[in-house]
């Protein structure tokens, strides 16, 4: 993992987390957190033990006005999905409604790492 430079005049990230740019898994993410995640889960689709792992999996809440949640991670457990979110500074109040939203309009419910 290397970290990505900012340029001086781009806006620091939420909670100063520091994006962070993976070699094994080809990908920039939005925290050193969610980076290690995420190569910990590539490295378990390589020794298949988890399948089809996808990134930033978003979902449509409500069209109108547009309200959408993203799901850092989601892959295949023993032939269930798994959707995954990394929280670095605990949950917002914000992830916190879309997480109920999300599991009372599609039965999906989120696991939160650290």
């Amino acid at each position: 993992m290397s970290n990505i430079p900012r340029s001086s005049k781009s806006f620091p990230y939420k909670y100063r987390a520091t994006r962070t740019y993976s070699e094994l898994c080809k990908r920039k993410f939005d925290s050193k957190i969610e980076a290690r995640r995420g190569e910990e889960l590539k490295l378990l689709e390589q020794a298949d033990v988890i399948d089809d792992l996808q990134y930033q999996v978003s979902f449509q809440l409500c069209k109108k006005p547009s309200i959408k949640i993203k799901i850092d991670f989601v892959y295949w457990l023993e032939g269930e999905p798994i959707y995954e979110d990394v929280k670095g500074m605990g949950e917002t109040r914000e992830f916190r409604v879309k997480r109920a939203w999300l599991k009372e309009k599609f039965g999906i419910e989120i696991w939160v790492t650290s």
